[in-house]
């Protein structure tokens, strides 16, 4: 071979290996890491990866539960939120950066903070991951702050450990429920104001509602993107023996989301008896004391749950439907009594067959063996069947305080002839081990269809706490339960408001930007 040949042959190599380093450099990236971004949710963090060519990305954070998420955005620059990390210690974060053809993997170290020592302390009594809806475990939760109530929602794995929290102290007060709409968004909302965030704990919008209106307990998402709300309105007055008195947690609102404004009201006084008082405890204003809206999309309508009367359903043309409470004393609706008869209204019991149950039943002195109304009422849900699934608390059963249990009911109502037959229940078996007698919570989860049950204040003597149960709707098989200790740093555990941790609800969520 000749010293040309060789020459020609040795500029080809050195060709071919400056051509593969280009290609290699085109691969080039850097990671840069922010823990905690918005301040309020220390167990997330964002990627800021730069790239000399475009590439999507996914992003795991490696555990016993590891919280795997792909990114479908193509781009040299990208922020790639983090969720999922282990509090108190360096999470080790796998990064796969795909140029479409080639993959490279890296792992970053992300250290985090320990937990707040108001947390409670979280044991997970049963996992059948094979027969458990996906997902981890979304609380609603608020910690005694002496009078007040610190709102940080939180979600746990399947081995008890905290994976994703939101610090919403900076509100004051609380702030519920917790939920995620259709969109992915997260909301909760306090007295007068509306929060809507990310998972990263980014407010994207907050929003003032009339300050003649205190909103409540419930917020529901209708299919228009609309939002219904629980209320109490300024200056509402109802007329009791003689006297008016300031009535509270008695008016829905219409809201909608997209141009902040209000665009519908009920008043809830127009359809029930006001002046019946037969379970209520509190102050006479708060006669109904509403805790729970659920929509009905087969007819356009709403199911109010109110602790102090039972369930209503009114379209959202303002007609009362239902009552779905015990028959005793009911008299004439409106706010001074002036209004129609209720009665006709009310629910008849019914067992399996069709027949009407004794009139002790129907008034509530006593419960048959297959059938009970609901004592002070929680989050009821309209399933795709129709019927009604609602967390019944038990509370003050039967006008008394020596038959406590609380469970989840699944009740068949017939709209036209008035009648209401109980399909399953599960809790009643537990006894006083799932007694709650405010609060809580129960969802269908729609792939596995099991019933998730949140008994969300448990109170012996000792080791005040919360149970979150998921059970087998066909079998009553518990698949997953966990129980919640709370710590009450902040607060005596006394009855007062703000003075005791509590879970208001929970929802099986999965662990997603």
């Amino acid at each position: 071979m000749s010293f040309k040949s060789n020459s020609i042959l040795s500029l080809l190599i050195i060709c071919l290996l400056l051509s593969s380093c280009k290609k290699e450099e085109a691969y080039n990236y850097t990671i840069d890491t922010q823990l905690n971004p918005y301040k309020i949710a220390p167990l997330t963090a964002q990627l800021t990866i730069t790239t000399e060519k475009p590439s999507k990305v996914s992003v795991t954070v490696l555990g016993e539960t590891p919280i795997e998420q792909p990114f479908s955005a193509e781009s040299t620059n990208l922020q790639i939120p983090v969720l999922g990390l282990y509090a108190d210690m360096e999470n080790q974060v796998v990064v796969t950066l795909d140029f479409g053809t080639k993959t490279v993997i890296d792992t970053v170290k992300i250290t985090t903070q320990p937990l707040l020592n108001v947390f409670p302390r979280v044991e997970i009594n049963k996992v059948d991951r094979a027969n458990m809806e996906d997902g981890l475990h979304g609380c609603d939760i608020h910690f005694a702050n002496n009078g007040k109530l610190r709102s940080i929602p939180f979600i746990f794995d399947d081995q008890g450990a905290v994976r994703w929290y939101l610090d919403l102290s900076f509100h004051g007060k609380m702030v519920s429920p917790f939920q995620r709409l259709k969109d992915g968004t997260i909301l909760v909302v306090g007295r007068q104001d509306i929060y809507e965030l990310d998972m990263l704990g980014k407010v994207l919008k907050q929003t003032k509602i009339d300050n003649n209106y205190g909103m409540h307990h419930d917020v529901l998402e209708i299919p228009n993107g609309d939002l219904l709300i629980c209320v109490g309105k300024r200056n509402a007055y109802i007329g009791l023996n003689g006297e008016q008195v300031l009535s509270d947690s008695d008016f829905i609102i219409q809201y909608d989301r997209k141009n902040s404004r209000i665009v519908k009201e009920w008043d809830l006084a127009k359809h029930l008896d006001v002046s019946r008082e037969d379970v209520n405890f509190l102050r006479p204003g708060d006669w109904l004391h509403m805790n729970g809206l659920a929509y009905d999309p087969n007819d356009n309508a709403m199911i109010v749950s109110g602790r102090n009367q039972g369930l209503v359903k009114i379209s959202l043309e303002d007609e009362l439907q239902w009552i779905l409470a015990p028959k005793k004393n009911w008299n004439t609706s409106g706010r001074n009594g002036d209004g129609f008869d209720t009665k006709p209204f009310l629910l008849t019991a019914v067992d399996p067959q069709g027949k009407a149950y004794n009139n002790s039943v129907q008034m509530g002195d006593q419960s048959a063996a297959d059938f009970d109304f609901s004592w002070g009422p929680h989050a009821p849900k309209v399933l795709a069947n129709g019927n009604l699934l609602l967390f019944d608390n038990g509370f003050y059963r039967n006008y008394n305080n020596d038959n406590n249990y609380s469970r989840a009911v699944e009740y068949k109502i017939d709209q036209e002839n008035k009648t209401v037959q109980q399909q399953w229940q599960y809790g009643k078996e537990r006894g006083t081990e799932l007694f709650s007698s405010i609060i809580s919570d129960a969802d269908f989860l729609p792939n596995t269809e099991n019933i998730l049950i949140t008994s969300g204040f448990i109170t012996p003597k000792e080791n005040h706490s919360a149970k979150i149960v998921e059970v087998n709707y066909t079998t009553g098989e518990t698949v997953f339960e966990a129980t919640l200790y709370y710590k009450n740093v902040n607060g005596n555990r006394q009855p007062g408001w703000g003075q005791s941790d509590l879970l208001y609800r929970s929802e099986r969520m999965v662990l997603k930007y």
